[in-house]
């Protein structure tokens, strides 16, 4: 006799966004090609390229997005934010020791 009903209720199953997967795979994406880019570089100026200005603008805007959805999972958006923020850290540290090793104009 079970004096509690509703003991092995299941919660419901959270999906993830579309946006937040989205703004996963943009940051992916441009984390791949920005490697690329760093790799074959030949001094040109990082932000004329238009692949590094819209594809992470559409993903930061696509993960902020998603947290505006309720009952859904953010894990992805998190991560794809994690990616982009890291990504911006490594344009100053390498933007930073380009400046200190080449300090002739």
């Amino acid at each position: 006799m079970e004096l509690v009903k509703g003991v092995n209720r299941k919660e419901p199953k959270l999906r993830e966004t579309r946006l937040s997967i989205f703004s996963f795979i943009c940051a992916l994406l441009t984390l791949a090609y920005f490697n690329i880019f760093l790799m074959t570089s030949n001094g040109l100026p990082l932000f004329s390229n238009l692949f590094l200005q819209i594809v992470p603008g559409m993903g930061v805007v696509s993960a902020l997005l998603s947290f505006t959805r309720l009952n859904y999972k953010k894990r992805f958006a998190l991560w794809a934010l994690g990616l982009f923020l890291f990504m911006l850290i490594c344009v100053f540290i390498v933007g930073f020791i380009e400046f200190a090793t080449y300090t002739k104009p």
